[in-house]
């Protein structure tokens, strides 16, 4: 898909709005609980809705398909409305449902009753399967907090006497997979784990299981991230609000993790190049079964437009740029370094004035448009060690004067990314990457 293919779905979203503000006025409760998750953590509840199951209804069945949803069906056999062109959450309807019913998404059903005192009236599946809901009865309707974990259906998951000791062992070896050494070791050992991973849980829940560990590994290096989670579990929520995850990876590495990604099972979505204007490319990729997307960037030439950079091995090039840089300073993200940033879907406004007013700088927004705005938080700074700088230097990639500046005073790291996005709109913003990445550049600071 092109990077100006995805389209702004105001209808479909105006859609789920009403039916979202009716449902919060009938039930005190929600609209509540709508008001904490703002205020404590910029969270927008409308954002955690995973779907909606309605009375049967026929005007509601064809407003649906006005606004560009579809049916679809489920390996089970259920009816599910979607939008296949939008961020937006799925309908089902049932026949003999009298009031609607609002699943919410979270990491945890018993931390999020918990944290916002409410009784759970049942709860099905077991826990940490692939899937399980919560319910929650409402004056008008019911409140139904769900987990997810590579899973798009709606049959509650069930687990045998070996299942939960397997999944035991892989989030162990997950954690703990080698991040440090020689790099054909890290790949080595890494693509081990990951097809052992599979080959216990499969590809879908296996990738769950990754980005898990990925975002901790990530949130032990970002105190921005470890402040804004603590927010969220205030709410019972996590990082349920996800939106994208980034990698930087050296030229050397891409093709690599390109392949890693797709024994996953990602798709390639967009791809993005800035070779002349900013040095850099992006490949964006989706896990339709998780709701994952990734955004993974590296150095690019000016020469290389036409090149397919998911696919190619890169030449090693006599310059670094924004990212080769970082990678070459901090080690590249599937290694040492983690992820560049998390990004989630926030309330911009509250989200900002909650981290400043606790400390942490918010960086001007690179995005400001009508269906979508984004920002960084200022850059976690990090040591950088001398043998890494010590190549660099050797190799003439940076100078001696700024070699003597990264030894002394570290350089820019990780940084949490605040967004918000309208009108169901899924897409991002190349002009506004680039200017954020020539803004974040280490020789800049």
């Amino acid at each position: 898909m092109s990077n100006d293919a995805w389209p702004r779905c105001p209808e479909a979203a105006a859609f789920l709005e009403r039916r979202f503000y009716a449902f919060a006025e009938a039930n005190p409760p929600v609209a509540a609980l709508a008001a904490r998750f703002t205020e404590t953590a910029g969270v927008n509840l409308l954002n955690l809705i995973d779907h909606w199951t309605l009375p049967e209804s026929d005007a509601d069945r064809d407003d649906l398909a006005r606004c560009g949803f579809v049916e679809a069906t489920t390996p089970e056999g259920d009816c599910v409305w979607e939008h296949p062109l939008a961020r937006l959450p799925r309908v089902r309807f049932k026949a003999k449902l009298t009031t609607p019913r609002l699943a919410l998404r979270v990491e945890d059903i018993g931390d999020f009753a918990h944290a916002n005192d409410f009784t759970l009236s049942a709860c099905h599946g077991d826990p940490d399967s692939r899937y399980q809901c919560g319910h929650i009865a409402l004056p008008q309707g019911e409140l139904m907090p769900i987990t997810r974990r590579g899973y798009r259906g709606f049959a509650p998951g069930e687990w045998n006497e070996t299942d939960v000791p397997a999944l035991a062992q892989v989030r162990r070896e997950l954690a703990a997979r080698p991040r440090q050494g020689a790099t054909d070791a890290i790949w080595a050992q890494t693509r081990r784990v990951v097809e052992s991973a599979i080959g216990v849980l499969g590809r879908d829940r296996a990738a769950e299981e990754f980005f898990a560990a990925e975002r901790a590994y990530y949130m032990a290096r970002s105190r921005a991230a470890q402040w804004q989670y603590a927010r969220q579990q205030e709410i019972g929520v996590g990082w349920a609000n996800h939106d994208h995850h980034t990698y930087r990876c050296s030229r050397s590495g891409f093709r690599a993790l390109m392949n890693l990604w797709e024994a996953f099972g990602f798709e390639a979505r967009e791809r993005f190049y800035a070779g002349a204007e900013a040095g850099w490319g992006a490949q964006i990729l989706e896990h339709r079964a998780t709701n994952l997307i990734l955004f993974c960037d590296v150095d690019m030439a000016p020469e290389e437009l036409d090149v397919d950079f998911a696919r190619t091995d890169l030449p090693a090039r006599d310059k670094l740029g924004t990212i080769g840089l970082w990678c070459g300073l901090h080690g590249d993200s599937i290694a040492q370094a983690g992820m560049h940033h998390l990004e989630c879907e926030f309330d911009f406004a509250r989200v900002k004035t909650n981290l400043e007013a606790a400390g942490f700088g918010v960086m001007a927004p690179f995005t400001d448009f009508e269906m979508l705005k984004q920002a960084f938080t200022v850059a976690e700074i990090w040591p950088v060690a001398g043998e890494r700088v010590e190549a660099l230097r050797a190799q003439n990639l940076i100078t001696a004067e700024q070699a003597a500046r990264f030894l002394a005073q570290g350089a820019p790291g990780s940084h949490l990314e605040i967004l918000q996005r309208w009108e169901g709109f899924k897409g991002f913003n190349k002009t506004g990457v680039s200017a954020i990445i020539r803004a974040t550049d280490a020789r800049k600071n």
